[in-house]
């Protein structure tokens, strides 16, 4: 008869907690790529595409600037877990997971192999991306307003893809509409 210890119990409930997280969170991230690379293989503005949309997501990547089309600025806001972006007409995008939300305050990304709370900035041409997840990389998000409607905020982030491949995006700010 084999036994389990409540160790080993907690360790596989924690792995398959992670993994519905990450489910969840693909989910919008797979959206999010898509809605990008249609966008990216125009030219379009927020005027070609018709928006009237009010979000801003800024930032600078490694020193050159970032500014999403307003579009494509969204804010997802659901049983403890925000997700927050936008993407430029290029195809490049940021992406912020809190996994563990709970309004106005400060969250950290890279911190701890047991934090998946997370920030991703990526480029469809060529397709790459950089993140802060879990314990590579770090970043802060300080989320400075939560309505109804609205989050806002600002972040930092060094990111990796790959030992000696790093992106630093700095002096990020978002303002996006809850969808």
């Amino acid at each position: 008869m084999t036994y389990c210890s409540i160790d080993s119990i907690s360790r596989a409930l924690y792995k398959i907690n992670l993994k519905l997280i990450f489910m969840k969170n693909l989910k919008n991230l797979l959206l999010f790529m898509c809605l990008s690379f249609i966008v990216s293989c125009s030219d379009a503005t927020d005027e070609d595409l018709g928006s009237t949309a009010e979000g801003t997501f800024t930032a600078k990547v490694d020193g050159d600037s970032f500014t999403s089309l307003k579009a494509t600025v969204s804010a997802i806001v659901t049983n403890g877990v925000a997700v927050i972006g936008g993407s430029n007409a290029n195809g490049d995008y940021i992406r912020i997971t809190i996994s563990d939300y709970n309004g106005v305050g400060t969250y950290k990304t890279g911190d701890a192999i047991s934090s998946t709370n997370s920030i991703l900035y990526g480029s469809l041409s060529p397709f790459a991306n950089w993140s802060s997840a879990f314990d590579i990389g770090s970043g802060t998000i300080e989320i400075t307003e939560d309505t109804a409607t609205q989050v806002s905020g600002t972040f930092t982030f060094l990111g990796y893809n790959g030992p000696n491949d790093r992106k630093e995006v700095t002096e990020g700010t978002f303002n996006a509409s809850k969808g």
